[in-house]
């Protein structure tokens, strides 16, 4: 029975699916393969996993209407798990469609704290990190109006210990510091994927009261969805509440 092939066929080609995404990561983390191989996989396991939701839920109306229950049951569990990956894969398209696609954020779009000893570190594929106001600048704003400087009250010193503080305490990697330009290179690396993504805070003296600016930037992709902003947005509020 023809039904009863395809409905086979579903199913062997079903968990593959699944295990698309997991393989993407590891594989990237583990470094055998370039990241553009993980994201063709998972782009080509969306597609596949489409079709298969399609012609499961075809095919089970169909069988359901025949009377042939157990061959819709097997439609109905197919449909079910290929529904995993298109559920996550378009959640993750319609974040993507609801942020500006850059990936770097700086609380000063104008003076931008600036990298040094990071740099020997980001590697010739890294994106560049020269930094385009004139198109970043108003994304930034419309999408991630909080990002702005802290004004703390301590001195310059203070201010810079506590950022040190800070940046540790968030699990970031603190590659360089400078007391004196008031400067702290960091290195964030996501949980999930191992991206690297960098840090610069910059601390100023404003008379007896202290500024700091931080800037990071994502070392690979056209869009960060929404990580650099959060990840500033983060050491804002932990700088405020410790």
């Amino acid at each position: 029975m023809l039904i009863n092939t395809i409905t086979k066929a579903l199913k062997a080609v079903v968990i593959p699916l699944l295990l698309g995404f997991p393989i993407a990561v590891i594989a990237y983390r583990m470094e055998l393969w370039p990241m553009g191989v993980s994201f063709q996989i998972i782009k080509y396991t969306g597609y596949i996993s489409i079709a298969v939701l399609a012609l499961s839920i075809l095919i089970g109306l169909f069988t359901l209407f025949k009377k042939q229950y157990p061959l819709a049951k097997r439609c109905a569990f197919i449909a079910i798990l290929s529904a995993i990956p298109v559920i996550g894969l378009s959640m993750q398209a319609s974040k993507a469609k609801s942020l500006p696609f850059i990936h770097q954020v700086s609380t000063d779009t104008v003076n931008l704290p600036e990298f040094d000893a990071i740099i020997a570190l980001r590697g010739e594929s890294s994106n560049p990190l020269a930094y385009d106001r004139e198109k970043l600048e108003p994304l930034q704003l419309a999408a991630y109006p909080k990002l702005k400087p802290i004004i703390s009250q301590l001195d310059k010193e203070q201010a810079f210990a506590k950022a040190l503080n800070v940046a540790s305490s968030l699990g970031w990697d603190v590659v360089a510091k400078n007391e004196q330009q008031g400067l702290i290179e960091a290195v964030d690396t996501s949980a999930l994927w191992a991206f690297k993504d960098d840090i610069a805070i910059r601390v100023q003296a404003v008379g007896a009261s202290s500024k700091i600016d931080l800037r990071s930037i994502s070392r690979i992709g056209g869009s960060d969805l929404g990580a650099n902003a959060a990840r500033v947005e983060k050491f804002i509020t932990a700088f405020a509440n410790k």
